[in-house]
């Protein structure tokens, strides 16, 4: 299997809509009983060829996708790894966002969205560009304009003058909504 991101969405906070590359989440939801289940820790029991109808699990169901609660509930787990924590986190973020991406829904982070990305800034790497692009984005959507723009101005060693540019822009319209980044191709 392969995959693309010819027409693909991406969007401030990180997340990718890409109809071609399909999303490969590590923590999903059983669609039988509703557990929610790290790819990781299971236990293969099969395989089947991609795209060919063998037959052979026809009774199997493709898993759900964890709601915004399951992922905060999964937080409250106390033996959780950083990067597992990490995942949650990121992952709770676009979650929330969903409900704000395309349709120009300005609704406000609840506090447990707020408390979640506070959470997560904490964890991020200030030497890993990356991470400062998160970071700043996080900001902004905290309306913290000018710690968003301060992490900005800093020089970044990898290319990333076009989010940086819709960054500062949505940052200098005071907006701190999700948002979709259009790059110049």
């Amino acid at each position: 299997m392969s995959g693309n991101t010819f027409g693909a969405i991406f969007w401030t906070d990180g997340k990718r809509d890409a109809p071609m590359l399909p999303d490969l989440p590590w923590l999903v939801k059983c669609p039988h009983c509703q557990s929610l289940i790290w790819i990781d820790e299971q236990e293969e029991v099969g395989e089947i060829e991609p795209y060919i109808d063998s037959g052979i699990y026809k009774d199997a169901k493709s898993y759900n996708e964890p709601e915004l609660q399951d992922y905060f509930a999964e937080l409250k787990i106390s033996n959780l790894g950083r990067k597992k924590e990490r995942y949650l986190r990121r992952r709770a973020w676009w979650k929330g966002n969903d409900k704000r991406r395309g349709a120009n829904i300005k609704q406000n982070l609840s506090d447990e969205e707020r408390e979640n990305l506070q959470a997560l800034d904490k964890m991020l790497d200030p030497s890993n560009d990356n991470d400062r692009i998160m970071n700043a984005e996080i900001k902004r959507e905290l309306g913290q304009f000018e710690d968003a723009e301060a992490i900005l101005q800093e020089p970044f060693v990898d290319d990333f003058s076009q989010a940086i540019s819709i960054l500062k822009e949505l940052i200098q319209r005071g907006e701190s909504f999700v948002a979709e980044m259009k790059f110049d191709n």
